[in-house]
């Protein structure tokens, strides 16, 4: 049975001026419900992914939490979101549309907003999906010869595949393709995708300003997805997974790139198949190596035949990470003088698309006509929702948190820690992030693992100044009705 809206009152009002940030707790993954005023006083709502990790707990917790946080949603708003942002199309940004849909269904969308490497007219992003394709057809196969000797190690890396929802046929994702058809400004041509550089407004509300800053359409800094130096990179004629990946295809040799990334020419080569038949090495391998337990062969351990499949593990984080860093990334900033402040939400934007923002300028957008840059949006941030739970890959240092220079900085992070480390292994959130978060904000980070249960604010660290810790602390909200910390089904915070 689904969780009951009493009716089509908002429960959830927007402030006088700037923005309320509402952070939906689905345990791990990401869900913000945004509130504004418009000019004649009525709400405006926008809605930033709504997902949970396809392997958070069992899938009846899973969409009993996520079948909650809709119902909320929808009386929250009224049933009216005028404004819904996909990031990218992992499962813990996305779910929620598959756990809760028939709440969805009563729930009118005025527009969607998606990068531009979702319109699949892209000459660009045809390219990106064909690369995506080829690696995750490469990982399916990958698997396929591992299975039958590691299984545990072909059971991961189908937790990836799983993760990344579009097959490598290049299909959408079945809630993607929901969320086309149920908005009422249907996406038909480019125009209607989001593009870096663009500027936008919510319908009806004055001074606020949307910031559209990632993904870069450069498709070379999507897949820089770190700061490590390549040295001599004109040498090499494709990077290893890549060919990893053609090997995998068994490409042609005709083509040359993948010839010049062979160890060894193919002159050298002794196949598997070629050695257990009539080689003049036949009888080496068989007596040192052997091809089966049977007697005359050699001991198992020494065999070689699926080592070189180790690459799929990074192969399968480099897919994972590629669709990371084509997330759509916002700025939104409450242009009332003579504070202009920004509430950043950079998805889970790895270094490639941080680093495409310190370029971008928007002619005419600043004080008095003035350009504003992608640099100045991250001085003037006051809110952050920190990108990927907190992982060490999704915040940049000296050209990300070191420029968000606002004293009155707020962080949320999206995340279940025990859960993150307990059950996947992962650092989340990163532990010399987090530090630095505590340092930058004054410890002012708002986490979804760490609402307080019923009425009692969290606790003033000693080093806060008490004033700030009491605007911050009035700024906040949350659903009193969990016991434990971390149980809430949302919080809350006011810009």
């Amino acid at each position: 049975m689904n969780p009951k809206v009493k009716d089509n009152r908002p429960a959830l009002p927007p402030p006088e001026s700037g923005v309320t940030v509402r952070m939906y707790n689905p345990g791990f993954g990401d869900c913000f419900l945004l509130a504004f005023r418009a000019e004649d006083g009525s709400p405006r709502y926008m809605l930033i992914d709504c997902g949970v990790h396809h392997q958070y707990h069992d899938g009846e917790d899973r969409q009993d939490r996520m079948k909650r946080i809709a119902a909320d949603i929808a009386a929250a708003t009224g049933k009216h979101l005028h404004i819904v942002a996909i990031t990218h199309e992992h499962t813990d940004h996305l779910y929620g549309f598959k756990y809760a849909r028939e709440i969805f269904d009563d729930i009118q969308i005025d527009n969607l907003w998606l990068a531009w490497t979702e319109n699949s007219a892209d000459p660009v992003a045809k390219q990106l999906k064909k690369l995506y394709g080829r690696s995750v057809a490469a990982l399916n196969l990958a698997i396929a010869r591992i299975n039958p000797m590691n299984r545990a190690l072909a059971a991961r890396l189908q937790g990836v595949l799983d993760f990344e929802m579009p097959s490598f046929k290049g299909e959408e994702t079945a809630e993607l393709k929901y969320l086309r058809g149920k908005c009422l400004h249907k996406l038909q041509s480019s125009d209607d995708y989001r593009h870096p550089g663009e500027v936008l407004n919510i319908p009806g509300v004055k001074g606020v300003k949307v910031y559209v800053l990632g993904p870069p359409k450069d498709t070379a800094l999507i897949k820089k997805l770190n700061e490590k130096a390549e040295l001599y990179p004109e040498l090499a004629a494709m990077d290893e997974l890549e060919a990893f990946s053609m090997a995998l295809m068994d490409m042609p040799e005709e083509d040359t790139r993948f010839a010049q990334s062979r160890p060894f020419a193919r002159y050298f080569e002794i196949t598997g198949e070629q050695a257990a038949g009539n080689h003049a090495f036949s009888d080496f391998f068989r007596q040192y190596y052997g091809f089966k337990k049977d007697a005359g062969h050699g001991p198992e351990w020494r065999r070689t035949d699926a080592d070189w499949l180790a690459p799929a593990e990074q192969l399968a984080l480099k897919i994972n990470s590629y669709t990371n860093n084509t997330s759509l990334v916002i700025a939104i900033e409450i242009t009332t003088a003579p504070s202009y402040k920004v509430l950043l939400f950079a998805a889970d934007a790895q270094v490639g698309n941080w680093l495409s923002w310190q370029e971008l300028e928007f002619p005419g957008e600043g004080p008095e006509g003035k350009s504003i840059t992608g640099a100045e949006l991250l001085q003037r941030t006051v809110f952050y929702k920190v990108g990927h739970h907190g992982s060490h890959n999704a915040t940049l240092r000296s050209k990300g948190l070191e420029m968000m220079s606002n004293s009155g900085l707020v962080a949320m992070i999206p995340v279940d820690e025990k859960w993150a480390k307990e059950a996947q292994g992962w650092e989340h959130p990163a532990k010399n992030l987090l530090d630095c978060l505590e340092k930058k904000t004054g410890r002012r980070i708002i986490r979804t693992d760490e609402i307080p249960p019923g009425n009692k604010p969290p606790v003033k660290p000693d080093e806060a100044d008490a004033d700030d810790w009491r605007s911050f602390i009035n700024r906040l909200d949350w659903d009193r009705d969990a016991t434990e910390a971390g149980q809430s089904l949302w919080i809350q915070y006011t810009v």
